[in-house]
């Protein structure tokens, strides 16, 4: 039974000490946390033979794909046991990108997964199917995208969808950085971020060239097939997110060197190895050459360093990454813990360095404000991806496993505890506790009543049973 009772001037007083102490609390979390962020470490108990790809599924588990097979993980209420494995599909070749259409009914399942077929005429073995539970059916919905094999290992990499349910691909290069040979040269599709419209009725994703046979030269046409550059310049993005902000980012390994592509005939050095962070935008050219689009198009002729920044008819990485660091698996961080300190960042997969990092993007998502290390000593980490607990997933190529970061609650008695440090510490310099947020509250409210002439009022209570 409820009832109305009067509150006295003090009571109001205490709880609005109380509402101002949680408010404070929740808004200045992500303040409080200077330094490095508390994150439960571990591993998955299964063992999957060199993860590449990992996304989370309409039904709530965990796909992930191997070079030549997928599993979907059943995790149990804490996200950090795994109580139940489906094979979902093996015997495939070179598995590098799963993805989920946003705009796809949440049952059956369908899966969408970038692989190769080794069969397929030279260059051009890179293909995109889906897999539709419960049986898992196959069915091939673009074929013919580029493939460097047998010379390199530049292939048809991360898928993402937008919100509208179109489909990008992160297609890799035929060459270094641009140049052919002893690889083959660049082809209409090579080298960019696609877009494949697959949810159009009259979508045709059997893509066709001529001549047909593999390139000698950069003289290939694009004759069929409905999947398009969406932005060039390229060399090898391994992921691409489409963010919650409506921007695309990508991830670009640099080249080894030593030269490069200068205008549509001549070469030279040097080049830079640096890998790039970059935000895609339609038409923008990125960097690496492709003299096959270059005949149309002669900007892609010519490569742009990292460093160089943006110019005249060429775009420069929003982050310069280091060197070789073969920087690869890319997500949106979604979750609100620590405050929602994370929500927004991006997290990156180093897979060299064996690091996964923390990506902070400035308010308007143009630019990156700072990159710092989430945790380190990783086996090969080649993909990540983020639960919906705040939960970050790491693929170890290395180590045949799944490894995990879980946030640690930091909240305790209505204020912020910074990690590492007691509770009557002060806090890192640029950090502030949330209780003297709360005593600033009250006191304006507080100062507020009394210029109202405010301060008791009639509050709806629970009788206690009895």
């Amino acid at each position: 039974m409820r009832r109305l009772r009067w509150v006295s001037p003090l009571e109001t007083a205490f709880i609005l000490l109380l509402a101002a102490v949680l408010l404070a609390s929740v808004r200045e979390a992500g303040a409080a946390l200077a330094g490095p962020l508390p994150f439960d470490t571990g591993t998955l108990n299964t063992t999957i033979t060199s993860p590449t790809s990992v996304a989370f599924g309409p039904d709530g588990r965990l796909y992930v794909a191997s070079l030549t097979a997928i599993r979907a993980l059943t995790l149990d209420s804490t996200g950090r046991q795994v109580v139940a494995t489906e094979p979902i599909v093996t015997g495939l070749d070179t598995m590098l990108g799963i993805a989920f259409d946003p705009t796809a009914p949440a049952s059956p399942v369908e899966l969408y997964v970038s692989h190769q077929n080794p069969a397929a005429t030279g260059s051009y073995q890179g293909v995109v199917s889906t897999f539709t539970g419960p049986t898992w059916t196959r069915t091939d919905v673009i074929t013919g995208l580029p493939s460097s094999a047998p010379y390199s290992n530049h292939f048809t990499n991360g898928l993402a969808f937008d919100s509208a349910g179109v489909l990008y691909l992160a297609q890799g290069s035929n060459t270094d950085a641009g140049l052919a040979g002893p690889h083959w040269p660049e082809t209409p599709l090579s080298a960019a971020i696609l877009r494949a419209d697959v949810n159009d009725p009259g979508f045709e994703g059997a893509i066709t060239y001529s001549p047909a046979a593999p390139p000698l030269d950069h003289e290939v046409n694009q004759t069929g097939g409905d999947v398009t550059v969406f932005a060039p310049g390229t060399r090898n993005p391994y992921d691409l997110v489409v963010h919650s902000n409506g921007y695309t980012y990508a991830t670009d390994n640099g080249p080894p060197g030593p030269t490069a592509s200068l205008t549509c005939t001549a070469s030279g050095g040097p080049v830079s190895s640096s890998d790039e962070l970059n935000l895609i935008e339609e038409g923008n050219y990125y960097g690496h050459p492709n003299r096959n689009r270059g005949r149309f198009d002669a900007r892609q002729c010519t490569y742009r360093a990292a460093e160089a920044g943006s110019g005249i008819g060429f775009t420069g990485p929003i982050a310069v990454l280091p060197a070789h660091c073969s920087c690869d698996g890319l997500a949106e961080y979604t979750s609100n813990a620590f405050g929602g300190a994370l929500q927004g960042d991006l997290i990156l997969a180093e897979f060299v360095n064996g690091e996964a990092s923390r990506i902070e993007l400035a308010p308007d998502g143009r630019s990156v404000t700072s990159i710092s290390t989430l945790q380190a000593g990783y086996n090969l980490p080649l993909d990540v991806i983020v639960g919906p607990t705040g939960i970050v997933y790491i693929a170890e190529f290395g180590a045949n496993r799944i490894a995990y970061l879980a946030p640690v609650p930091v909240g305790v008695g209505g204020m912020v505890e910074l990690p590492g440090a007691a509770a009557n510490e002060a806090p890192a310099s640029g950090a502030s506790t949330n209780r003297g947020a709360g005593v600033a509250a009250l006191a304006g409210a507080m100062a507020a009543l009394a210029a109202l002439g405010l301060g008791g009022g009639w509050w709806l209570v629970r009788r206690p049973r009895r």
